[in-house]
């Protein structure tokens, strides 16, 4: 018998949201990641940093001009909270450094209720930010490809930003958005819970519980609707000085200036807005096989089942992990009732999976994980 068997896991879970790396398995409206910033170091499990003035990624003062130069040292952890500092100093060229984090390859998420408790700096020139990019630039370059700022404030942080970016490659990128003002709160005296919900075409952002936008409406010029939203994206923090939109630091400006984060929670959504529990059409199981009739061990097939409640074509399409198609299959028309399709998966690596399924103007969608 061979041994392949015993180290062979299958894992099958409807996915409101998608998560890389560690990957934590929940249902409903409840907690699947967050970060509560314990301890006296930033967990790398969680983040990689972001380092210097974005020239080597290709994107000298990060695309905004800004006056920063990022550095690990310019994030701490302490008394529960990650701290990204800002400081008038020079270093690599620059005459300002900060810090700036992201999640990716380490927590991707495709829809979901992202959450996090924060404390904004104040003074000319600055410029926190809570938001996410895509994982991969599936649609193109910025900004065909998405951007979601879920907060964002700049000087003296009397306003928050919400916003998506979307469009076509820059400069044919657009951007909507709207602002909050709590009736003159001044952001950076306490904390305040900034929230944004993300289905496939519903898009919200909230302040301390008050909804303040709504999006369902973008495009992108490298796909349909709902693209670029469809796709995994990560989170980033940061605290940029200086830029297009806040303009310079001055006089006034006081520095050190902190970014405080107490927590961020990330949450799977109960509802998605048609795409599970359809009548219309129900995903029964599916399942990565080994298919033993194969001489090679490592030969498997996945089985979906599913049912129709009226006659209708169905297409399947299989993405990786980064949203790309690696599977189509488009079977006839159907009839009502229940249904199954297997294909071979024998070059599939292990790693996470996900589908739609579509019958007629319903689908639905599932995450499969294979690990060998």
């Amino acid at each position: 018998m061979y041994s392949y068997i015993k180290r062979t896991y299958i894992i099958s879970l409807c996915f409101p949201l998608l998560l890389a790396g560690n990957v934590i398995f929940a249902q409903g409206d409840s907690l699947v990641w967050s970060d509560e910033f314990e301890g006296s170091e930033v967990n790398m499990d969680n983040w990689s940093f972001q380092i210097g003035d974005g020239t080597s990624e290709g994107i000298p003062g990060w695309g905004n001009n800004e006056l920063e130069y990022y550095r690990a040292e310019n994030a701490t952890v302490d008394s529960g909270y990650l701290i990204i500092t800002a400081k008038k100093e020079n270093y690599g060229g620059k005459n300002y450094t900060s810090a700036r984090l992201r999640t990716i390859h380490k927590a991707d998420f495709l829809y979901g209720k992202f959450k996090a408790r924060i404390k904004l700096p104040r003074g000319q020139g600055m410029w926190p930010a809570f938001w996410m990019l895509p994982t991969d630039q599936f649609y193109g370059g910025w900004a065909a490809s998405g951007e979601i700022d879920i907060m964002e404030a700049v000087n003296i942080p009397t306003e928050i930003h919400g916003t998506i970016h979307y469009g076509g490659e820059w400069p044919e990128n657009v951007k909507s958005g709207a602002g909050y003002t709590g009736g003159g709160t001044d952001f950076s005296e306490d904390f305040h819970i900034y929230t944004f919900e993300w289905r496939p075409t519903e898009l919200k952002w909230y302040v301390d519980g008050n909804l303040f936008s709504t999006k369902t409406s973008w495009w992108s010029s490298g796909g349909d609707y709902p693209a670029p939203f469809d796709k995994p994206f990560h989170l980033i923090v940061n605290l940029a000085v200086g830029g297009n939109w806040p303009g310079a630091p001055d006089e006034s400006t006081e520095f050190p200036q902190s970014l405080f984060i107490d927590w961020i929670r990330v949450y799977q959504l109960e509802d998605t807005t048609g795409i599970e529990n359809s009548d219309d059409l129900k995903v029964l199981s599916n399942r990565f096989v080994l298919d033993q009739n194969y001489p090679n061990p490592y030969n498997s097939r996945t089985i979906i089942s599913y049912q129709l409640k009226t006659k209708s074509a169905v297409t399947l399409t299989i993405y990786n992990l980064a949203g790309r198609e690696v599977k189509k299959l488009i079977n006839a028309q159907q009839n009502a009732g229940k249904h199954s399709v297997s294909f071979d998966a024998t070059n599939f690596a292990s790693g996470i999976y996900f589908y739609k399924l579509k019958a007629g103007s319903f689908e639905q969608s599932r995450k499969m994980i294979l690990l060998r």
